[in-house]
Order: C-alpha cells, then sequence, then structure tokens
C-alpha cells in the first residue's frame, strides 16, 4: 500500500494504491489519523489505485470517517473499482460513505459545500 497526501483549496486529498489489508492497517490509520487531526475537516480519500481491501481496510476508512464526523467535518470517498465497490456494497457501507467516480467529482462537491 502506497499512501500520499496533497492539499487542494484547503480539503485534504489522500490517494491510496494497492491492498489495503491488515498488514498496511495500522499505519494507513495512524496517517489517515494525523492528516484529519492536523487537516480543515474536509477530506477526499481517492482509492482508485485500490485493488483490493479487506476488513482491516475498511475498518481503516471506517476510523476516519468516526474522526472526520467527531470534528464536524466531511469524508468523501472516489475512484472506487468495481471490486472495492461491491464489497462497500455487501457491508452496507455505501449507505454511509459518499461515492464520487472521480476525485474530480469529490472536489467538486466539497468546493460547492464551502
Amino acid at each position: 500500500m502506497i499512501q500520499t497526501h496533497q492539499k487542494e483549496n484547503g480539503i485534504d486529498i489522500v490517494t491510496i494504491t494497492g491492498r489495503l489489508v491488515a498488514a498496511d492497517a495500522p499505519e494507513a490509520r495512524e496517517s489517515l489519523k494525523g492528516i484529519v487531526e492536523s487537516g480543515t475537516g474536509m477530506l477526499i480519500v481517492d482509492l482508485s489505485g485500490v485493488s483490493f481491501i479487506d476488513s482491516s481496510g475498511l475498518s481503516v476508512l471506517i476510523s476516519a470517517f468516526k474522526l472526520i464526523r467527531a470534528k464536524g467535518g466531511r469524508m468523501l470517498l472516489s475512484g472506487i473499482s468495481k471490486n472495492v465497490q461491491t464489497l462497500l456494497e455487501l457491508t452496507r457501507l455505501s449507505e454511509i460513505f459518499e461515492m464520487y467516480a472521480s476525485t474530480e467529482a469529490a472536489l467538486n462537491s466539497m468546493n460547492k459545500a464551502l
């Protein structure tokens, strides 16, 4: 798993590539926690490069979502592959997470809310 972070108009964008699995979960969780705690409360997690997520990977996304909500913020997921989308639908997390086809679409949504 590779994770990068950038800011655009005060919005944190985290791009995750590879597999988000148990071996990577602690590092990913701590990294997202730091970004949420130091950020503005607006977070986009770009999953376009993620080929597989297991239950530990889902828990990372849920943890980040809870942290951002506690801060009164908003978290969006973007670029979700068919496999990851199927998993989110099976676990009913698709009813909780706001999902967008691309990071650009997520940015547009976030910017409209400002």
